[in-house]
């Protein structure tokens, strides 16, 4: 049994690159990615997944081939939630005990996998439950991902947190803060390295295969609110990042789409009053520092409207207080 644990451990790799980068790039950051992944799990318990990119589906396959890991392919792009719902569904048969995501652009360094498998056994001894995610948390949120989308995504995880806390006191419980008290007020759910106990990893499955198009804007979110509804817990250990992502496909995206339709779709799941996520919403935004900077201000109110109006409200304008006492 590879690894340092008396247990195994699988990892899905969803890839994707862009069509015209150059494949030396392509290579590096592949190689970056599964350098030493054998040290810590068995050959047979890693799954590269292709997003529908066929240019690099010889290059992958090879890759995997060599290494004895799995490779599939999607036939189109469908989404990083596609992809890692495909990996998951080849891995759950493994017996794993734990199932962990990596990007393959290098950026999840494999050398902190190790402390999050830690933090993933103390919270099975001492929580109660077997619903697990322990996410690899990025202290600066801004270097890798540039000023817009790192306060989107703190929005998003605030708002979330806060609408989970709702759902579970309907329920006459609270989600657990105990793992992740030291690094703020609520969990850094939109970072791509998790870890997921067995039990999790289907529950997340299940819930990616269910949930339509929205997994590929939501592959974060919505595991993570099917888990924790499901009264599940999440812990966070910081890991090192990038300071700026050598590819992604997020870029240029449609920042509404991106942030705004996973939201509404999890204040649907959760059953929270339109009213109530609004005012969610807002609250975070109003601490949100973008919201008075004119570059990016409109771009906020944008994903603000979009919510509001799906949710079948009259967005009106966010009341901002003139003064700051």
């Amino acid at each position: 049994m590879a690894g340092p644990w008396a247990f195994r451990v699988g990892m899905v790799v969803p890839a994707w690159y862009p069509e015209e980068a150059p494949e030396e790039l392509v290579r590096q950051l592949l190689a970056r990615t599964l350098c030493g992944v054998e040290s810590l799990c068995a050959a047979e318990d890693v799954v590269l997944v292709l997003d529908g990119q066929p240019r690099w589906a010889p290059l992958l396959e090879e890759v995997a081939r060599q290494r004895g890991f799995s490779f599939e392919a999607l036939p189109r792009n469908e989404g990083k939630g596609a992809a890692v719902a495909r990996g998951s569904e080849r891995l759950l048969p493994h017996g794993c005990r734990y199932i962990v995501t990596r990007d393959s652009d290098g950026d999840h360094l494999l050398a902190d996998m190790p402390a999050l498998i830690e933090l993933a056994e103390l919270m099975a001894a001492e929580s109660g439950t077997d619903l697990l995610i322990v996410s690899g948390c990025r202290l600066d949120r801004v270097r890798p991902l540039g000023v817009l989308r790192a306060a989107l995504e703190e929005v998003t995880d605030r708002v979330l947190w806060q609408a989970l806390q709702f759902y579970a006191a309907q329920e006459g419980r609270r989600l657990s803060e105990a793992y992740f008290a030291p690094y703020g007020d609520w969990p850094d759910i939109q970072s791509g390295y998790k870890v997921y106990s067995l039990p999790a990893a289907a529950k997340a499955l299940s819930a990616l295969r269910s949930c339509g198009p929205i997994s590929r804007c939501g592959v974060e979110t919505v595991p993570a609110v099917e888990i924790l509804a499901a009264g599940g817990t999440i812990g966070m250990m910081a890991r090192r990042t990038y300071q700026e992502q050598p590819i992604s496909g997020y870029r240029g995206v449609d920042v509404v789409r991106m942030y705004g339709e996973p939201l509404v779709w999890a204040f649907r799941r959760l059953n929270i009053p339109s009213p109530v996520a609004l005012a969610l919403l807002d609250d975070s935004l109003l601490r949100c520092p973008l919201l008075f900077d004119a570059v990016h201000r409109e771009a906020l109110l944008a994903v603000r409207t979009a919510l509001a109006t799906a949710l079948g409200l009259e967005p009106g304008r966010l009341q901002v207080p003139q003064r700051f006492f």
